[in-house]
């Protein structure tokens, strides 16, 4: 049975981690149930099942770079699961963009009627997450050069780039590539402004 300052003792290991608080009190549990397991199983002493525990642990608990764009270390689990709620934001935000992309081809004045309405959506969720104070100016910083979002316009400056070789008509085809990024850019920053809002970690 785990005690109170053993309890304490795995909290600190955890804390040192740098775990998002939610995971951490998920990873919390686990480790007591695997130690308390050990100690019962095995009669081992608190000290040496924890070690095994952290020596099981220690792949998902190793501090690696939260993205090649990105400054921030991380454990590699919050990692892995940050990395998983990227692809489902990126996925929607693709769906999205190719969906208005083609309503552009049939109402061409219809992309400035969308910039103003996903500008007044980034503009109130940026107030939201202000009020609410799950947001400071350096997390909406963060957001806005956001490695998705970097990624994205690295993307787009190549794609023009390599248009520029080989098209003629070059303000028309740049106006038309630069709205699917400019879509998929907004999609991508109102995802990232809404699970900011639901404290959702999505900064790195």
């Amino acid at each position: 049975m785990i005690n109170t300052a053993q309890e304490i003792e795995i909290i600190r290991y955890l804390v040192s981690k740098k775990l998002d608080q939610k995971l951490l009190l998920e990873i919390k549990d686990h480790f007591i149930l695997q130690i308390s397991n050990l100690m019962e199983e095995h009669n081992l002493s608190f000290q040496e099942a924890f070690l095994r525990t952290k020596e099981n642990w220690k792949n998902e608990l190793e501090i690696v770079r939260a993205d090649f764009l990105s400054t921030r270390k991380m454990t590699r689990i919050e990692k892995d699961i940050l990395q998983n709620r990227f692809k489902k934001m990126k996925t929607y935000a693709l769906v999205f963009s190719l969906i208005f992309s083609g309503l552009l081809y049939v109402n061409l004045d219809l992309f400035n009627d969308l910039q103003i309405l996903f500008l007044i959506i980034i503009f109130g969720l940026s107030v939201y997450n202000f009020t609410l104070k799950t947001m400071n100016l350096n997390d909406y910083f963060r957001i806005s050069f956001h490695p998705l979002l970097l990624k994205n316009l690295f993307i787009g400056v190549i794609l023009i780039a390599v248009s520029c070789l080989f098209l003629k008509d070059l303000q028309t085809a740049i106006s038309m590539m630069i709205k699917p990024f400019f879509l998929y850019a907004a999609a991508i920053q109102i995802q990232l402004l809404y699970w900011n809002a639901k404290k959702v970690n999505v900064l790195i």
